[in-house]
């Protein structure tokens, strides 16, 4: 029902490690059934943060896969690729609440699997028939993944506490043409309470009306992110509150996040009609 896109200009901003929080604490608070996914090989992006996906060595093996990129791109090149189909293509990070579409493997010939910007869009009209809510992380820099950010409806601009940067991506008018017609959520990542660098001074400075949230670092979850256990870190930490120290103002932080993104996709609706009715 509704793609967001999680992106930065620039490394180093927490973008991956904030939509894997959000993707959890949605899961584990929200009745919606979400996708996070990625456009990187398997093993990289989001997945640096979970289990090790165990992949055969063996080239025909991997070519035989039936999770992943590469399962739902033989099947959409096959033309029969539909949402029940798709979800196969996933592996289930929390039961019939929150899966993983898995990236692609490095083929060590020509001919590597890739999706046009063509392909792009109808692809991901099928997985949005499947999920309620699409997580994708498009990276940083001016990749290929922007094309995918002209189909999503809510897009998560990651910055950080460099003020050049920050100057850089708000005198830049061309995100803001981009843009026109999508719904912008900012965040500073890897947050430092004391830097001079905060919402305030930079609304303040660039004139900017609407919300930029701060996600703070957090030591323990990045200790959490290096033993590959994120999901169990959030559900440990995800009622926390501020005055926890610096764990409770990071589940702070992303349930304020979180709350903010369901909203903008549209969803906070629908659950309290679901609420309502039940």
């Amino acid at each position: 029902m509704s793609i967001v896109t999680f992106w930065s200009p620039y490394q180093r901003s927490g973008t991956t490690s904030n939509m894997m929080s959000v993707a959890y604490m949605i899961g584990l608070s929200e009745r919606v059934r979400s996708l996070v996914m990625h456009m990187d090989y398997a093993g990289e992006s989001c997945e640096l943060g979970m289990p090790v996906r165990e992949t055969n060595t063996d080239f025909v093996m991997d070519q035989l896969s039936t999770t992943g990129w590469d399962a739902m791109f033989r099947l959409y090149s096959s033309g029969s690729l539909t949402k029940e189909k798709f979800r196969d293509c996933t592996i289930p990070l929390l039961r019939d609440q929150l899966d993983l579409l898995p990236g692609k493997y490095r083929l060590p010939f020509t001919g590597e699997m890739d999706l046009s910007s063509k392909q792009i869009s109808p692809v991901f009209k099928i997985a949005n028939a499947a999920y309620d809510l699409i997580l994708l992380d498009a990276g940083n820099g001016e990749s290929k993944e922007r094309e995918i950010m002209k189909d999503s409806d809510v897009v998560v601009v990651n910055l950080n506490q460099n003020m050049r940067e920050v100057e850089q991506f708000f005198t830049n008018t061309k995100w803001k043409e981009e843009w026109e017609q999508k719904k912008i959520i900012i965040s500073l990542g890897l947050y430092d309470r004391d830097s001079n660098c905060t919402p305030a001074n930079i609304k303040r400075r660039f004139g900017y009306k609407d919300p930029i949230l701060p996600i703070p670092y957090c030591s323990p979850y990045r200790d959490a992110w290096n033993r590959r256990d994120i999901g169990t870190y959030i559900h440990q930490t995800i009622n926390m509150d501020k005055k926890s120290g610096e764990m409770g103002e990071l589940a702070a932080s992303i349930r304020e996040l979180s709350k903010l993104i369901m909203e903008s996709a549209g969803l906070r609706s629908i659950l309290k009609q679901l609420e309502r009715g039940a």
